[in-house]
C-alpha cells in the first residue's frame, strides 16, 4: 500500500461511466513518489445523450450548414469533457472530417484545448496545435471566451458551442446575444454522484481536485456527510472560480490554485505547500 504521510487527494474531476478521469489515472500512477493516497471520487459521470437526441444534433447540423459551404465553422468546447465527448460521437466527426477546411476552435481553457487538438487528430477531424485554439486568458470564463470568439468572428460564421445537455446554455446565449449565429449541440450530460467513501487513515489532511466551480458544493456536502474536518481540507484547482465558489460555501477554505491539472504540477504544489516529508 502506497504511504500517505502527506495526505490522500481526491480526485473529484468528472469522468466515464466505469472509468477513472484520465487525470486521476495519472495521479495514481505518481502517488507512490510523493508520499499520497488517491482516491477516484467523480462527482459526476459524464455520458452521451441518447441515439434520438443524438441524430437530432445531425439533424440540426445538415439544416443550418451545407457541408459545402464556405463560410467559417467554429467549434467551441464550453467544457472540459466536450472534447472526450466528440471522440464518443462518430457520426458528428464524420460531419465535421467533410467540413474540415473550414473549422476553427475555441475552448475555456488550455487544457482542454490540447484535449482538443489531440482528440480531432486521433479521429482525423483536423491537425493543428492546441496553441491555435482560441482560450480565455482567465480560465473557465465564459464571458471572456465569447468575446473573444465575437472579435475574431468572420462574415457569417457558425459557431457549434458542445455544452452539457442538461445545462442552460450559457455560453451559447452569450455569444447569440453577441449576434453571432449560432448551434447549441447539447450531446452529452452529466449524472451526479456521491463522494466514495473515504479510506480510514491516520493522516488528516485531504487535498481534493476539481477542474469546476459547480463541484464545490456536492463534494463539500459529501465531506459533510463523512464528518471530515473542513480545517484539514485544501482545495485544488486552476480556474480562479473555484476559488470565488469556495468562499461563498466554506469562507475559511484554502484553495490551492496551479497553473494547470497536470499530475506533477498538483503533486509539486501539494509537495511543496506542506515542505517534503522524509521516507
Amino acid at each position: 500500500m502506497a504511504s500517505d504521510k502527506n495526505g490522500t487527494v481526491i480526485v473529484a474531476t468528472p469522468a466515464w461511466e466505469g472509468h477513472s478521469s484520465a487525470l486521476g489515472a495519472s495521479l495514481a500512477h505518481m502517488a507512490e513518489k510523493y508520499l499520497v493516497r488517491i482516491v477516484q471520487s467523480p462527482i459526476t459521470q459524464v455520458e452521451l445523450v441518447n441515439d434520438a437526441v443524438r441524430r437530432a444534433v445531425i439533424r440540426e447540423l445538415e439544416e443550418w450548414d451545407d457541408a459545402k459551404d464556405d463560410r467559417a465553422l467554429t467549434i467551441v468546447c464550453a467544457t472540459p469533457d466536450a472534447p472526450d465527448a466528440l471522440e464518443q460521437f462518430d457520426e458528428l466527426c464524420e460531419a465535421l472530417k467533410i467540413r474540415t477546411d473550414r473549422l476553427k476552435f475555441a475552448a475555456i481553457d488550455q487544457e482542454t484545448a490540447i484535449a482538443l487538438s489531440e482528440v480531432c487528430h486521433i479521429k482525423d477531424i483536423s491537425k493543428f496545435h492546441f496553441s491555435s485554439v482560441m482560450t480565455p486568458k482567465v480560465p473557465g470564463s465564459i464571458q471572456e471566451l465569447a468575446d473573444l470568439v465575437a472579435r475574431r468572428e468572420e462574415e457569417k460564421e457558425l459557431c457549434l458551442v458542445f455544452e452539457p445537455a442538461e445545462t442552460s446554455g450559457f455560453l451559447a446565449k452569450k455569444l447569440v446575444a453577441n449576434g453571432q449565429r449560432v448551434i447549441r449541440m447539447g450531446f452529452y450530460k452529466y449524472r451526479p454522484q456521491n463522494l466514495a467513501v473515504l479510506p480510514p487513515t491516520d493522516v488528516q489532511k485531504w487535498w481534493v481536485v476539481l477542474n469546476d466551480s459547480d463541484s464545490v458544493l456536492p463534494v463539500a456536502q459529501g465531506l459533510k456527510r463523512q464528518a471530515v474536518n473542513f480545517s484539514n481540507v485544501y482545495w485544488i484547482g486552476s480556474r480562479p472560480s473555484i476559488g470565488l465558489a469556495l468562499k461563498k460555501i466554506l469562507p475559511k477554505a484554502e484553495f490551492v490554485e496551479v497553473s494547470e491539472l497536470r499530475p506533477d504540477i498538483i503533486l509539486d504544489k501539494i509537495q511543496n505547500h506542506i515542505r517534503p516529508v522524509a521516507t
